[in-house]
């Protein structure tokens, strides 16, 4: 029999919402996939149909909540006309979901995986879409002349992206959110202005 249209997009969606709370409470190494049958209610031949192992399920559930951040990012992104004002916007944004128990997965599960090259590449397309919108910023300030450098757009983006990404440690070191904010605000000054006085 066949299934009514929409119904295994439904399924997948419910599988990967559910995973995705599991993800959040045990994180990736802990949490199975018969956890997620478990709490999921779905059959484990289902969860196979639409994934082939946990990696597969997680990369997909965090795939979709970065679809979800960039939506949101658009949206705000819009409300602000400068390049400069879009990179603190985006350092608000990146302080926030840095606090997402989803993002903290995601460091997890790359320290939990030999780096072959699926995994690499994996990585890879994990990082794409919100390293695109650093590079667009970049790419949109030195076009409208707010940031002069020699420095590559690509170089520049990849330093911020590595910087904002790299700071989610200090939420570990017992800053408070009021810092931690601010924190993120000051590494893109110090990104637009640099350290040495001239």
């Amino acid at each position: 029999m066949a299934r009514p249209v929409g119904q295994g997009i439904q399924t997948k969606k419910l599988i990967s919402d559910k995973a995705k709370v599991l993800f959040e409470q045990k994180g990736y190494t802990a949490t199975s996939m018969e956890d997620i049958r478990s709490f999921s209610q779905i059959s484990k031949g289902s969860i196979y149909y639409h994934f082939k192992s946990k990696e597969e399920l997680f990369l997909y559930t965090v795939e979709e909540a970065s679809k979800e951040w960039r939506g949101k990012w658009e949206d705000q992104a819009n409300n602000v006309s400068t390049a400069k004002e879009k990179l603190y916007l985006l350092g608000r944004f990146y302080a926030s979901d840095m606090q997402s128990p989803l993002s903290k997965t995601v460091s997890e599960y790359i320290g939990s995986e030999n780096l072959d090259n699926m995994m690499i590449e994996n990585i890879s397309q994990l990082i794409q879409p919100e390293y695109n919108v650093f590079l667009q910023i970049i790419e949109e300030g030195m076009r409208t002349k707010e940031f002069k450098t020699s420095k590559t757009a690509e170089d520049l983006a990849y330093i911020l992206y590595s910087t904002l990404t790299g700071m989610s440690i200090t939420q570990f070191l017992g800053y408070d959110e009021e810092k931690f904010y601010k924190l993120y605000n000051a590494a893109i000054e110090v990104l637009l202005y640099g350290i040495i006085e001239r």
